[in-house]
């Protein structure tokens, strides 16, 4: 038999997934309704602040009716964003910014099929459009334009296609108009698969 036939039927439960699904699925997570249940966030509507920037073209398209954008959490300054992160793995000089009007944002997000790298697997490259349009929509948050003028991915673990992850993007560092910017992706067992560093401009 054809091994991308096998392949398929294997991962045929990747393949049926409707934006209805997604949403159903979503909205039971555990780590849905405990990020609803804190009060200290404020929920993003991340086409019309994608929009503000002008970046509309991104990894999941969301023009698409049948795409299904994040769920996009915004922390303020005075939340317990620190609180969300696996506080171990973040060194100090790279907490969350307090002075920043959003110091972080969380995103769950369904990773489509449609960026298979290998089967079941998420391409690396998506991976980091990923990061870099949390990244980005993290600056829209703070500022009315930005430009990432560098990128550094720290692969840890393969992200599977199908699955849903958590994702945590802050500012560390603000110097006049340059930011600093972390993510980190977690499984929803919060194992972390994927770090990221960027240094973004903004105006």
């Amino acid at each position: 038999m054809n091994t991308m036939i096998v392949a398929r039927r294997l991962f045929a439960p990747l393949y049926t997934s409707t934006a209805a699904d997604v949403l159903r699925m979503r909205s039971a997570l555990p780590a849905v309704k405990t990020l609803e249940a804190n009060k200290s966030y404020t929920l993003i509507d991340i086409r019309s602040t994608l929009n503000r920037v002008q970046t509309c073209d991104n990894h999941f398209g969301y023009q698409a009716i049948s795409k299904v954008p994040p769920l996009v959490f915004a922390w303020s300054q005075s939340s317990d964003c620190v609180r969300q992160l696996n506080r171990d793995k973040v060194p100090d000089e790279r907490l969350p910014l307090a002075s920043a009007e959003t110091p972080m944002i969380t995103a769950i997000d369904f990773i489509n099929e449609n960026v298979n790298g290998h089967m079941g697997l998420i391409h690396g490259g998506m991976t980091t459009i990923i990061a870099h349009s949390t990244m980005s929509l993290l600056a829209a948050a703070n500022a009315h334009g930005s430009v990432a003028r560098s990128l550094n991915m720290d692969y840890r673990k393969p992200i599977r296609t199908g699955h849903f992850v958590k994702i945590h993007a802050w500012l560390y560092h603000q110097q006049d108009n340059e930011l600093k910017a972390a993510v980190h992706f977690y499984d929803l067992d919060n194992t972390m698969l994927v770090e990221a560093t960027s240094n973004i401009s903004i105006s």
